[in-house]
C-alpha cells in the first residue's frame, strides 16, 4: 500500500511539473505581461530543477521495476504472495527459531527479486524480439505513402503484447504533447531498452529534417534482427558455463538450508558460540561475494 501511494504520488508529481511547464513556456512565448496565479507564477528554473531533483528515486526505480516485469496491474496477486511469505516465515520463527526466520527471510525476499528480474528480462527480450516486426510494418506503410507519425501510429494497433504495452505509453505521451524521440527515450529508461533510442532518434529525424526514412528504418530491423540472432547464438554457447555457476551458487544455500531445516540445535549450538558465529557471517560473505563474481563472469551483457 505504501509503495503504492508512493507511485501515485510520484505520478501526480510528474504531472503537476508537466503543466507547469507548458504554463511557464506559454506564457514566456505570448503573454509575458500577464500576471500568473498559483506556484507557477513564482516558480522560476532553479526552483524547478530543485523539485526535478527532490524527486524519490526508490519508489520511481520499483515503479520501473514493476513495469518491466508486468506487475503493475497485479496488486491482489502480489499482495497474497506477500502475506504467504510472511505467514510462512512467522511459522519458521515460532517452530524452529527467530535465526532460521531471518534466513528465511532473506532467501524468500532473494527468491521474490530473482523471479521478477528473470520476469523483466523475458519481457524485455519478448520487446527487443518483436521491434523488427513494427519497423518492418512502420517501412510498409512508409512506402505506400503515408506519413511516419502516421504509419507509427497505424502499425502499434496490430503490435502484441508486451511490445503493444510499450508502444502505447508512447502514444499517450505523444498525444499529451511530448516528441516521439523523447517518448521513446522515456521508454526506454523504463525497459531499459535501448533500441527505442535509435528507433526515436531516426523517426525524429525523419520527421524534423526529412529524408528516407524506410530506407533506416529498414536497415535498422535488419541490423537488429542480426543482433538477435548473435546473442542467442552466445547464449547457446554459454549455457554450460551458466549453467555450472548456477549449481556452485544454488548448492552451497540448499545444503545449508537443509541443515537448519531438519537439524536447528546444531545450528542454534553453533550461533551460541562465539567463533561459531564468525564462522556463519564468513560463510555468508564469502556465499555473497563468490555468487557476484560467478554472475560477472557468466553476464552475457556488460
Amino acid at each position: 500500500m505504501l509503495w503504492q501511494r508512493a507511485a501515485r504520488s510520484q505520478r501526480r508529481l510528474t504531472i503537476e511539473r508537466f503543466v507547469e511547464r507548458r504554463v511557464l513556456a506559454s506564457g514566456a512565448g505570448g503573454a509575458a505581461s500577464v500576471p500568473m496565479s498559483g506556484k507557477a507564477a513564482s516558480a522560476p528554473p532553479q526552483v524547478e530543477r530543485a523539485r526535478q531533483e527532490a524527486v524519490p528515486f526508490w519508489p520511481e526505480v520499483l515503479e520501473h521495476l514493476a513495469v518491466r516485469a508486468g506487475l503493475a496491474g497485479a496488486g491482489k496477486p502480489v499482495a497474497i504472495a506477500s502475506a504467504g511469505i510472511a505467514l510462512g516465515v512467522v511459522w519458521i520463527g515460532v517452530r524452529v527459531s527467530v535465526v532460521a526466520a531471518c534466513a528465511a527471510a532473506v532467501a524468500s525476499a532473494a527468491a521474490v527479486a530473482l523471479a521478477v528480474t528473470a520476469r523483466a528480462q523475458r519481457r524485455r527480450l519478448a520487446i527487443v524480439t518483436q521491434l523488427p516486426a513494427f519497423l518492418d510494418g512502420i517501412v510498409r506503410l512508409v512506402t505506400l505513402g503515408n506519413s511516419v507519425p502516421a504509419a507509427f501510429q497505424a502499425a502499434l494497433k496490430s503490435t502484441e503484447a508486451p511490445l503493444r504495452e510499450c508502444l502505447d505509453h508512447v502514444s499517450r505521451m505523444m498525444r499529451a504533447g511530448a516528441e516521439i524521440d523523447r517518448a521513446l527515450a522515456h521508454v526506454a529508461i523504463v525497459y531499459r531498452t535501448r533500441e527505442f533510442e535509435f528507433v526515436g532518434a531516426v523517426l525524429r529525424l525523419s520527421v524534423k529534417y526529412g529524408g528516407r526514412a524506410d530506407v533506416m528504418l529498414e536497415r535498422m530491423s535488419a541490423f537488429m534482427r542480426d543482433l538477435e540472432q548473435a546473442e542467442r547464438e552466445l547464449s547457446a554457447m554459454s549455457a554450460e558455463t551458466r549453467l555450472s555457476a548456477w549449481v556452485l551458487v544454488a548448492l552451497p544455500i540448499l545444503i545449508g538450508g537443509f541443515l537448519v531445516a531438519t537439524n536447528p540445535t546444531y545450528f542454534q549450538a553453533m550461533w551460541g558460540d562465539a567463533d561459531g558465529r564468525r564462522l556463519i557471517c564468513l560463510a555468508f560473505a564469502l556465499q555473497a561475494v563468490g555468487g557476484y563474481l560467478l554472475y560477472r563472469m557468466t553476464r552475457l551483457r556488460a
